[in-house]
């Protein structure tokens, strides 16, 4: 009987703005869920547009298209290499970076639901991943695996104009935790299907290479910047050193 009251009683906090800890396995009442896109997700995301602006064009779009991402990709992979920018920022300042701008922003909204900054503080932690996209889940929502430790992830779009990636396909994306163990992409790459056969296998092998170092951006800088280019040679049918 303890365990069943522990557990409502975990329930019940998901349920109210002014609880203190943000529970990713639990699902959201419907106001916090509402309030959750409309006043925080939504919100950042415009936040971040609006920095990158300077930010993101044209560096990082001239970065994608060094790292010889798709060309009709490339925004894909600028808008991945920004968010990389800001997570790594934050890794490395977590005093001072785009989600403490946010919050200060957005202080009296925030001192009032303390659940959504207990959210903020769990997002700023998130490292870019890889994963195989395994089974679709609904038409806005599928399956993934990470590709490091092979576990099971739940992706939902939070925006319905996107299209899912394809099964079989692997993706590199920034995915922030929510509710009922979901997780919502806010900048993706997919990599071609027709790569994944050589991306699979290659990505093993650089795990296992960069087994030793502890900074995971730098690990999936690394990674990425290998991958574009296994898709590249991985569809042209060419050999890297056939241009050597």
């Amino acid at each position: 009987m303890k365990q069943s009251t522990e557990h409502n009683a975990i329930l019940f906090e998901q349920a109210r703005a002014d609880s203190k800890t943000f529970r990713t396995a639990y699902p959201l009442s419907k106001e916090l869920r509402n309030q959750f896109f409309t006043h925080v997700f939504k919100q950042l995301n415009q936040y971040v547009t609006k920095k990158s602006v300077a930010g993101m064009y044209p560096d990082f779009l001239k970065f994608a298209r060094t790292c010889e991402a798709r060309p009709e990709k490339e925004d894909d992979a600028a808008q991945l290499f920004y968010w990389w920018r800001l997570l790594n920022d934050a890794s490395k300042n977590p005093s001072s970076n785009i989600f403490t701008e946010f919050h200060f922003n957005h202080f009296v909204f925030f001192k009032s639901h303390p659940l959504f900054l207990s959210w903020l503080h769990l997002a700023q932690n998130v490292v870019p991943g890889f994963y195989y996209v395994a089974e679709d889940l609904n038409p806005y929502g599928c399956y993934l695996v990470n590709l490091k430790n092979r576990k099971a992830v739940r992706m939902m779009l939070p925006d319905t104009n996107h299209p899912l990636p394809r099964v079989g396909s692997v993706i590199s994306a920034v995915l922030l935790p929510f509710s009922n163990q979901l997780n919502l992409p806010v900048a993706m790459y997919e990599f071609d299907a027709g790569a994944t056969e050589d991306i699979v296998p290659t990505l093993k092998h650089l795990h296992l290479e960069c087994d030793k170092e502890r900074d995971p951006f730098q690990v999936w800088l690394k990674n990425y910047m290998s991958l574009l280019l296994v898709e590249k040679y991985s569809l042209s049918g060419e050999e890297p050193w056939d241009h050597e």
